[in-house]
């Protein structure tokens, strides 16, 4: 008999997650005798839940994993409405089944991936990469920590860089679906309002022009990167996705792909030096790492894409950043966050 998903950590049970892990590396060696669950991720992330799985076996087995991530979607229903209509969580579970073992990066492992649409179920349980050390979006990192986490996504973005593989990926949206360009256009200008009355009086009135041109010329400025270099796009680069250090590989994974999509690379490189540094870090390093990421991916294969290029595609990007400031105020209830979240 097949169990029906689990909608939320609360759902999981020891049947259930003996039934999905048997064939796997955790459940061949023997069944599982009981699980200890625990939340962890608050204020990192807000459209997931994240449980860390400490599983207890009936017979030892040297080498097996003891933990697991069970990632499953928000209760917040706000949020959760949200993620559904931009099919975020249907977007991560293809990714790890279609495209994660095919990426340059290193993403956890996935031991198993499901959903059920129709009763907004989507399940993924992913290896913990613990010991391996998390980035704190608050507290910045080194350079040279921003310089390897650089030179991986060039490397990712390189390997897809135009690729007619691209295609084969037909759930990876990308700014030239027309469904998926009027639904940011959408959500963006219902949001705009509430966000520049919110900060008008905290930020420099030619930020607040500038978003309010940034909506009303979303159609032309889609147009103008359409026909740039495409690849796959992680869209929500930043250090909380991040894992630093461990042994053997490049000591770097990233996590959480439900924002993936195809798109221009400097999305990623945008989001990332302006999201993760104070303003005086970026531009006092902005240049030099800027010119790492350009070599990054000239190593790894792109030609014919100039710095001058690269530079004018980012400056294009750093417009679409609006897309994940703006709407903050009208679609998530920071009275329902901790402190770390309403800092982010």
């Amino acid at each position: 008999m097949t169990l029906p998903l689990p909608k939320n950590g609360e759902e999981l049970t020891l049947e259930w997650l003996n039934s999905v892990l048997a064939a796997t590396e955790l459940g061949a060696a023997g069944p599982i005798a009981s699980f200890q669950r625990e939340v962890i991720g608050e204020g990192a992330g807000f459209i997931g839940e994240l449980n860390r799985i400490s599983l207890q076996f009936e017979r030892p087995a040297p080498g097996r994993p003891q933990t697991l991530i069970a990632k499953l979607p928000t209760s917040d229903e706000k949020i959760r409405g949200l993620a559904t209509l931009f099919g975020f969580y249907e977007r991560e579970n293809l990714f790890y089944q279609e495209a994660a073992d095919k990426i340059e990066t290193r993403t956890p492992k996935c031991y198993f991936s499901a959903m059920d649409q129709g009763a907004g179920a989507y399940v993924l349980l992913l290896e913990d990469l613990a010991p391996m050390r998390c980035g704190d979006q608050l507290a910045s990192c080194s350079i040279d920590e921003a310089r390897l986490a650089l030179s991986e996504i060039a490397k990712l973005h390189a390997g897809w860089w135009n690729s007619p593989r691209l295609k084969e990926l037909s759930w990876l949206p990308g700014l030239d679906d027309p469904q998926m360009r009027g639904l940011l256009l959408a959500v963006y200008q219902q949001a705009w309002p509430t966000f520049a009355n919110a900060f008008k009086d905290e930020l420099p009135k030619e930020l607040i022009d500038i978003g309010e041109r940034f909506g009303q010329q979303f159609e032309r400025l889609v147009d103008a990167v359409a026909g740039r270099p495409q690849t796959i796009v992680h869209t929500d680069f930043r250090l909380d996705n991040m894992f630093f250090g461990g042994a053997g590989g490049s000591g770097f994974a990233l996590i959480d792909w439900q924002l993936v999509q195809r798109g221009l690379g400097t999305i990623d490189v945008a989001y990332f030096l302006a999201g993760n540094f104070p303003p005086e870090v970026r531009r006092e390093h902005q240049e030099a790492l800027l010119k790492h990421y350009h070599q990054a991916l000239t190593t790894h294969g792109v030609a014919g894409y100039s710095y001058d290029q690269l530079w004018e595609d980012y400056r294009r990007s750093m417009l679409f950043l609006l897309l994940f400031i703006a709407p903050n105020r009208e679609f998530f209830d920071m009275d329902k966050y901790n402190q770390r979240a309403r800092d982010l």
